[in-house]
């Protein structure tokens, strides 16, 4: 009976032991098999930061679509990625060549972000390329952050099977040249092109000649020197010999001979005094002429000699030989007497 106890109680033990050992062997199980899935996931996304180590993955999905899935090696494929998180996270779409599984980044479109309550989604237009041929398993790898966690997480998205060619090429078909040139008829647009230039060239080249012809004469032109004004008495003294040396009134020509000197009178006094003698008849001159200052005498045989020379010229007076004489005299000594020292 004591036997048999004994036998019971090692049977339990040994019931106990088992029933003890194996969750422990299961637990050890465990961690190989997730070891190998993180192992996996590293190589996936080629990140050190493996995305089973991140207890919120299962909040985040990112999906990746595409129009085909044939394709030429290096044509532009255009990625549709949507990307759902909650609002509070950082979302980082791919922007490099690192973020593109089995391809290469190219260019990215402005993301659109929509809230809704405590989630947000992403929708963005990403192109890439792929330069392998035969079947190509493209993805993309997102990469976000959460807040108090400095930590950098990644997430993949699904994969997408695609089938990428070359351009296939006719080997049996020969090699060709290059083919000549191909003459081209002008049309009638093409010639008034042509006489257009033509006629605008001839204008430039009119109107160079005529600006250059015209610069050319300014320079051989010579600006004579303005001729000095000769002073009062020289032109009345020399006047006064020219109308000597004709001899009028020797030949009948008194009315001319007196008009002729009276004139040259009257002209040097406006010129010497400023006073208007050629406007106005004796009457009205001698009383200026008599302000300038002049002896009794002087004024008495000036005023002689425009008397004499008014009833020749409206009365039909004929001077004698003495009063033509004595007026070219008076004139002469008038002017000699009168001139301005500055005319010496």
């Amino acid at each position: 009976m004591r036997r048999k106890t004994t036998s019971l109680l090692l049977a339990a033990s040994c019931l106990a032991l088992i029933l003890a050992g194996a969750p422990a062997t299961a637990q050890d199980a465990t961690p190989q098999s997730t070891a190998t899935a993180s192992e996996a996931a590293r190589q996936r996304t080629g990140d050190g930061t493996a995305q089973d180590r991140n207890p919120l993955a299962e909040d985040i999905s990112v999906h990746a679509d595409v129009d085909s899935t044939q394709y030429l090696i290096g044509e532009w494929i255009v990625l549709s990625l949507e990307i759902e998180a909650p609002a509070t996270w950082t979302i980082n779409p791919p922007v490099t060549d690192e973020d593109i599984v089995n391809g290469e980044f190219v260019a990215a479109e402005d993301p659109d972000r929509n809230i809704e309550g405590e989630r947000q989604r992403l929708q963005q237009e990403i192109t890439v390329t792929v330069f392998d041929t035969g079947s190509v398993t493209l993805g993309t790898i997102v990469r976000y952050r959460v807040p108090g966690d400095t930590s950098t997480y990644t997430a993949v998205s699904n994969s997408i099977d695609l089938r990428v060619t070359t351009v296939e090429l006719d080997t049996t078909q020969s090699f060709r040249d290059i083919k000549d040139v191909m003459d081209v008829s002008l049309t009638i647009w093409d010639y008034l092109m042509i006489a257009g230039i033509i006629l605008l060239v001839a204008l430039l080249l009119w109107f160079g000649w005529r600006w250059y012809r015209s610069r050319r004469d300014r320079e051989e032109t010579v600006e004579e020197p303005p001729v000095p004004e000769l002073p009062p008495a020289v032109i009345a003294l020399s006047d006064l010999d020219a109308l000597r040396a004709q001899r009028l009134w020797q030949e009948g020509g008194h009315k001319e001979y007196q008009s002729r000197l009276t004139d040259i009178l009257r002209t040097y006094v406006e010129r010497r005094y400023d006073v208007p003698a050629m406007e106005h008849p004796t009457s009205e001159i001698m009383p200026d002429v008599a302000m300038l200052g002049l002896p009794s005498d002087t004024l008495e045989r000036f005023e002689r000699v425009l008397l004499t020379a008014d009833r020749t010229k409206f009365a039909r007076y004929t001077p004698t030989a003495k009063e033509h004489e004595s007026g070219m005299q008076f004139a002469v000594e008038f002017v000699e007497s009168t001139r301005d020292d500055a005319d010496v």
